[in-house]
């Protein structure tokens, strides 16, 4: 497309009035500018500002000798990527090239004896303004495009960390909460009864290992970029199985109800990482001796109750990372938590999910 234009303008402007003229020495020199456009034309996204100047020295001269009608087309054709620079330093050489190019428009324009040199003029400057404006134009759009692309990726990061943040809280938090509470019976347990400690130290090792490989999961995820591993969702009903044997590990009676219907990997995600949290605060804070914990469809809704018979929400008592993260994963669903005191005590955690409609 570029040498297309700049033969395009080489004959349309230069040809016929380099024909026309009769003295050798005005021909060579209109060739020579000629030439020097139509170069400079081909260069014009490689060195913008070299382009401009030489489009208007060739023009100047071609005016100057009678050699081209060009109002002033080449030098605007050579200016736009000029006017597109975003740069500081090309917006301030921007409107300098504009300036001497209507000096000099004007100047020459009226300098040049042969034809109408207001109608020259006001080619130029039409040519010259009309180019300014569409680059200009065409940069403040592409400007709005980088930063909104550059807001969307920071709103991916962060939520990709704000992702991050609640794996690394329910996988550690739990696992340490399920550890002391563990621990805790094995140092109540008798010596004499080494089988039940060894019991009690064996799960604290598997678990220890499960949280180990499963925060080596989100080291490996986020160095990827990606979001917050979904693995544990892949195991469904069997992962809320582990969560209450853990539960009762610790000391709790834990009746559970567990109906989980195929709906969805990131529902079913969302569901244990409730049941989890839910679990994990009843044995941190709750010294709650038995739970009740449903996880079954409702309706078109899949809902996640624990209650407890703890201590219930202290009085004034500020949602933690816990329930707020609770929230988060369950909103991002559709879904909605709610986190209340029962009248016969405890406390009650209760997640309505919206399960996906199955073709």
């Amino acid at each position: 497309m570029e040498a297309a234009v700049s033969a395009a303008a080489v004959l349309v402007f230069w040809v016929p009035p380099l024909l026309a003229l009769d003295g050798g020495g005005q021909r060579l020199l209109g060739a020579s500018m000629a030439g020097v456009l139509g170069c400079a034309m081909l260069l014009r996204w490689r060195r913008p500002g070299a382009a401009v100047a030489a489009a208007l020295g060739a023009t100047a001269a071609g005016w100057a000798v009678s050699a081209t009608t060009d109002p002033m087309i080449g030098a605007a054709w050579c200016l736009y990527p000029l006017a597109l620079e975003g740069r500081s330093r090309k917006r301030a050489a921007g409107p300098v090239a504009v300036g001497v190019l209507v000096a000099a428009a004007l100047m020459l324009g009226i300098s040049v004896p042969e034809g109408d040199p207001v109608q020259r003029v006001v080619f130029g400057l039409g040519a010259i303004g009309t180019a300014w404006l569409l680059a200009r134009s065409e940069a403040e759009r592409a400007g709005a495009v980088r930063r909104a692309e550059r807001r969307r990726a920071e709103f991916e990061q962060a939520q990709r960390e704000v992702a991050m943040a609640r794996e690394v809280h329910d996988i550690v938090g739990h696992a340490l909460s399920t550890i002391s509470a563990e621990a805790g019976v094995a140092r109540a347990v008798s010596h004499s009864d080494k089988g039940e400690m060894l019991e009690a130290l064996e799960d604290i090792e598997h678990r220890s290992r499960a949280a180990l490989e499963e925060v080596q999961a989100l080291v490996r995820a986020l160095r990827r970029r990606d979001r917050a591993p979904l693995d544990g969702g892949g195991r469904g009903a069997a992962a809320l199985r582990e969560l209450v044997a853990a539960a009762r590990m610790s000391g709790v009676d834990v009746d559970a109800r567990i109906d989980l219907p195929e709906c969805g990997k990131e529902v079913v995600l969302v569901a244990t990482r409730v049941a989890q949290e839910a679990l994990s605060n009843m044995v941190r804070h709750a010294a709650a001796e038995r739970c009740e914990l449903m996880v079954a469809p409702v309706g078109e809704s899949l809902v996640v109750r624990v209650d407890d018979d703890g201590r219930g929400i202290p009085p004034g008592g500020r949602a933690g990372s816990g329930i707020a993260g609770m929230r988060e994963r369950v909103e991002s669903v559709g879904g909605r938590l709610t986190v209340s005191d029962r009248l016969g005590g405890g406390t009650r955690v209760l997640a309505e999910l919206p399960m996906p409609v199955r073709e």
